[in-house]
């Protein structure tokens, strides 16, 4: 009897240390692997759509991706120089100017000048510690390039197995749950109305809100407009704030300056076109089922933005959601009927 339970725990720990060891192998890569599940995902219905057309799965496959490569590529080939020259000349640019000092001034109705003295110097320490962040980012880019270049090449190889055999691995998948039949589906269910609502409704229409608030920058002539359109794509993705938080200051800033009807021209184009993109898209995209928990979602980017680095802005909120179905759940009584037999 002892020696059954020995070899037990022996097996048990053979198998532990397995898995172990297969986890540290797959670690590097997690987030290129999850990545890419979450693109053949996104992408499926654009290679349903070639499917069509082209009936062989693998040639249909290799053309989704060549598309894929080029919307990667093309834009940080042609983009990413103009972006740095930008991005320097607007961090000069802010180190002429004393921002600190106008926003206290523009504050000047407070009566503490303790209080003016800390916002002054903490908004300059705060413009000072995003660019340091944003050059430390871009020389950890171009130092890491051999890396990210083999996650590129790890994330093309199992989105071309994922969207290929989409079928096949959900079966197996499946197979592997120990969920029954009927759980099966509405964790399904869930878990894409809230993939669609953080990837369509948070994502793609920030992304959305991002250009389309930069193409009226630069046909209004403002300088480093595709520095403030990256800006502007980060911040329309993130619940709460919006693209306001670029359009209001350029505007202010265009009318103190003189170029009044660039000002009122940026507002109005603000205020009434890029902020309706929001509601707009929403209806296209979304189906009035599908909602999304701002408060978690908000934590879930800031806490996948400390974990996971840039991806974490679509894993951390992703994460955060899926984990919260579960807790439904259990508060719910329901968990334990989760591992029926099927």
């Amino acid at each position: 009897m002892e020696k059954q339970i020995l070899t037990k725990i022996l097996t048990m720990i053979l198998i532990g240390g397995v898995f172990f060891l297969c986890f540290l192998i797959i670690k590097p890569i997690l987030i290129a692997m999850f990545l890419a599940f979450l693109t053949a995902y996104i992408l499926y219905p654009v290679f349903t759509w070639i499917n069509k057309y082209i009936r062989e799965k693998n040639l249909a496959t290799a053309i989704l991706i060549i598309l894929l490569t080029a919307v990667i590529f093309l834009p940080i080939w042609f983009l990413v120089p103009v972006l740095l020259q930008q991005g320097f000349e607007s961090f000069s640019a802010l180190q002429k100017i004393d921002v600190g000092a106008k926003v206290a001034e523009i504050l000047s109705f407070i009566p503490s000048p303790h209080v003016l003295v800390s916002l002054s110097s903490g908004v300059n320490n705060l413009i000072s510690s995003t660019f340091n962040s944003i050059l430390t980012e871009l020389t950890d880019l171009i130092v890491n390039l051999p890396n990210l270049l083999l996650q590129f090449t790890v994330f093309i190889f199992i989105f071309y197995f994922a969207v290929r055999d989409s079928d096949k691995l959900y079966k197996y998948v499946c197979e592997l749950s120990p969920f029954s039949s009927s759980t099966e589906k509405e964790l399904t269910g869930e878990f894409r109305q809230i993939t669609n609502a953080i990837i369509y409704g948070q994502v793609l229409i920030g992304v959305i809100q991002g250009l389309f608030l930069g193409l009226g920058l630069f046909v209004l002539g403002v300088s480093n407009s595709l520095v403030l359109t990256l800006i502007a794509i980060i911040v329309s993705m993130i619940p709460i704030l919006g693209s306001w938080l670029i359009w209001l200051p350029i505007s202010i800033i265009l009318l103190v300056s003189g170029k009044v009807w660039a000002g009122v021209i940026l507002i109005i184009y603000g205020a009434l076109f890029v902020s309706i993109i929001d509601n707009v898209l929403r209806f296209l995209f979304l189906s009035k089922s599908t909602r999304l928990n701002i408060p978690l979602s908000v934590i879930g980017l800031i806490g996948g933005v400390y974990a996971f680095g840039i991806t974490g802005l679509i894993l951390g909120p992703l994460i955060i959601s899926y984990v919260m179905v579960f807790i439904g759940l259990y508060k719910e009584g329901k968990f334990q009927e989760l591992f029926k037999n099927k």
